[in-house]
C-alpha cells in the first residue's frame, strides 16, 4: 500500500519544526483507507523483552510515542500550522497528525516529517467492536508496527542503550536509548463486583474516598469516579463497563422491537457483552501515566521501559479500592414493591394500614429472609440496617468473547 502523505512543495525540510503533543480534535479532516477485513498484515516486530514488559492481569489502552529514524521517510500529515512573527518572517511550521479511521468507528493518529514518526491512540480498541479485554504492551507495539507498515513507515524499536543523562540540575542520572520514546501510556484492569447493584453500591462508596492528594470527582450517574483530573503526571479513574457499552448501543428494552428501514442495527455480540458486563458488575480501573511521570521514573524510553515499576505504582493506586470495607444495604436489591414496604416499615409506619391482608403477608414472607418482620413495628432508634460486604474479584473473558491476533488491523473502507 502506498504511503499517505500531504506535501508542501514551498516548504523546505529545515523549516519543519514539529511540536510533540499536538493532536487533532473533533471530526475535521479525517482520512480513510480501504483494506480487506480478513487480511493479516506483515509487520516488523521489535525484539521481545519479557523480563521488563511482563504484565499480570493488566493491559494497555492508549499509547503515545515517537522515534527519530533519519531522512528518507515519506511525509504523513494532515496539513500544517505555519507561524510568522510580527514582521511577517516565517518562524516555524507544525505538522498536524493524520487521523486514520479503523473499523467500528475507531481511529489512530500518526505523522511523519520525513525523519521522525509520531504515533498516538487507543491501540487495544482500534479496529475492534470493544476493548473489554485488551493487549499487553508488547502486543500493542506489535499492532502499532503493523499499522505503520500500511503507511510505509518504519517500526518502533527499542534501539541501543547510549550515554546516561541527568534529569534537572541536581537530578538523578537516567539511561538513554536510541529507539522509541514513550510520552503516555494507559494501564487498565478489570474487576467484578458480583452484580449490577453491587457495582453501583461500590461506586457510591468509592466516590467518598480520597486517593493520596488527588482530587476525587464523580461523573455521569455515578458510573465514573476519578482521581487527579488535570494532573500533569498521573490520572486515575474507575468506571462501570456495562453502562458505557449500553450508552453506545442504546436502550436494551428496544432491541427486540420491530425493525424498520430507519432502525439502527445492533450487533448481538455487543449486546450480549454489555449485558454480561452489567450482570457481573464489571468495574474497570484505569491509570494514565503522562510524560512528566515517565521521565522522572526513567520510563520514557521503550528500550528501558520496565513494566514492574508501572505495575507497582498501579497496584498502589488501587489501594483506594480496599482501604475500607464497602458495605451496602442488602434490601436495596429487592423488587420495588417490597423495597417500598421495607422503607415504610423502616420509617416506623404501621404497614397493616397501607396494604391489604394478602399483600401484607406476601410482603412479610419476602422480607423475613432478610431479618425484617413487618408484623412487628420497627424500633427506629435501635434499628441496624442489614448490610453486606462488597468485594472486588478477578475477571476472566466469557466463552463467547472475541479477541483478534495482535497483528490484525482492519481499516475503514
Amino acid at each position: 500500500m502506498a504511503a499517505v502523505s500531504a506535501t508542501f512543495p514551498a516548504l523546505q525540510k529545515s523549516d519543519v519544526h514539529v511540536t510533540r503533543h499536538f493532536s487533532l480534535t473533533g471530526e475535521t479532516n479525517r482520512h480513510f483507507l480501504s483494506h480487506s477485513e480478513t487480511e493479516t498484515l506483515s509487520f516488523l516486530m521489535i525484539p521481545p523483552r519479557p523480563e521488563q514488559w511482563h504484565q499480570e492481569g493488566t493491559f494497555c489502552d492508549w499509547l503515545s510515542l515517537y522515534q527519530h529514524h533519519g531522512p528518507g521517510l515519506p511525509l504523513v500529515n494532515d496539513g500544517a500550522f505555519v507561524r510568522y512573527d510580527a514582521h511577517g518572517v516565517h518562524e516555524s511550521t507544525t505538522l498536524k497528525k493524520l487521523r486514520i479511521e479503523g473499523s467500528h468507528g475507531t481511529a489512530l493518529f500518526v505523522r511523519c516529517d520525513g525523519e521522525t514518526v509520531w504515533f498516538e491512540g487507543n491501540v487495544s480498541k482500534f479496529a475492534r467492536p470493544d476493548n473489554v479485554f485488551g493487549f499487553t504492551l508488547a502486543q500493542c507495539i506489535q499492532r502499532i508496527n503493523a499499522f505503520l507498515h500500511t503507511l510505509g513507515l518504519p517500526a518502533f524499536t527499542c534501539g541501543q542503550r547510549s550515554a546516561d543523562h541527568r534529569i534537572g540540575t541536581d537530578g538523578d542520572w537516567k539511561p538513554s536509548w536510541t529507539g522509541a520514546r514513550i510520552t503516555r501510556i494507559d494501564i487498565t484492569q478489570n474487576f467484578a463486583a458480583g452484580s449490577r447493584e453491587n457495582a453501583y453500591a461500590f461506586m457510591r462508596h468509592l466516590a467518598s474516598q480520597q486517593a493520596s492528594r488527588l482530587k476525587t470527582g464523580t461523573h455521569g450517574e455515578g458510573e465514573t469516579v476519578d482521581f487527579g483530573r488535570g494532573s500533569r503526571r498521573v490520572y486515575s479513574k474507575a468506571y462501570l463497563k456495562g453502562p458505557e457499552l449500553f450508552k453506545h448501543i442504546g436502550n436494551p428494552k428496544k432491541f427486540k422491537t420491530e425493525i424498520t428501514q430507519f432502525s439502527k442495527i445492533h450487533d448481538p455480540y455487543i449486546i450480549d457483552l454489555a449485558q454480561w458486563c452489567s450482570d457481573i458488575g464489571l468495574v474497570r480501573f484505569e491509570t494514565t501515566y503522562k510524560s512528566t511521570f515517565l521521565i522522572d521514573s526513567g520510563l520514557n524510553y521503550l528500550g528501558g521501559f520496565n513494566m514492574n515499576v508501572i505495575h507497582a505504582d498501579f497496584q498502589k493506586r488501587q489501594e483506594v479500592f480496599t482501604r475500607t470495607t464497602c458495605e451496602a444495604d442488602q434490601l436495596s436489591e429487592l423488587p420495588k414493591q417490597y423495597l417500598a414496604t421495607y422503607r415504610m416499615w423502616q420509617a416506623g409506619d404501621d404497614i397493616s394500614k397501607h396494604l391489604s391482608r394478602p399483600t401484607f403477608f406476601r410482603h412479610r414472607a419476602a422480607l423475613l429472609p432478610y431479618g425484617v418482620d413487618i408484623s412487628i413495628k420497627s424500633n427506629i432508634t435501635g434499628l441496624a440496617q442489614p448490610m453486606k460486604i462488597i468485594t472486588l474479584g478477578p475477571v476472566a473473558p466469557p466463552d463467547f468473547y472475541r479477541i483478534p491476533s495482535p497483528s490484525f488491523i482492519s481499516l475503514a473502507a
